[in-house]
């Protein structure tokens, strides 16, 4: 936590100040030499915790953003989910996300696959053969069929 390495860089430069205030009142040059060596000590421990707060502190600050990213891209899909309802379309009560009518706007008729959509994934069933009278659709993210006698299209 970056507020511990703070105040154990503070501590440490207090520590410096206190070395420098015994220093000025020697007069001895080997007592001098030796609270110099000493006050080094303390200079370089507390760039050291200011060093450890700061990367602290931008590994936080990275972290936050991850989150504000992923907060945003949950906000985002949540805007995009609520333009869609579950419908049953096809034979054999299979189903599909259409949009709804208040979203639809110029955007063709499509269905998305269900269980794509339940993972945040905006897969589209695709035509992709005929079986009988109905179509096959295949989902273009997890391959899952469907049958369907006709295509998409936005009922009344």
């Amino acid at each position: 936590m970056p507020v511990a390495e703070i105040a154990a860089a503070i501590t440490g430069l207090r520590s410096a100040l206190d070395v420098t205030k015994a220093m000025i009142g020697l007069r001895d040059a080997e007592a001098f030499r030796a609270k110099s060596i000493e006050l080094q000590g303390v200079i370089l421990e507390a760039l050291e915790k200011g060093i450890e707060a700061r990367e602290a502190y931008a590994a936080q600050l990275d972290r936050v953003r991850a989150l504000e990213a992923e907060v945003a891209k949950l906000k985002e899909w949540d805007t995009e989910k609520s333009h869609y309802e579950l419908k049953t379309v096809g034979a054999g009560g299979s189903l599909a996300y259409m949009l709804k009518p208040e979203a639809r706007g110029a955007e063709p008729p499509h269905w998305l696959c269900p269980d794509c959509f339940e993972q945040r994934k905006k897969a589209f069933f695709q035509a992709q053969g005929i079986k009988g009278p109905n179509r096959i659709y295949a989902c273009i993210g997890c391959k899952r069929e469907i049958l369907a006698g006709m295509p998409p299209k936005w009922s009344a």
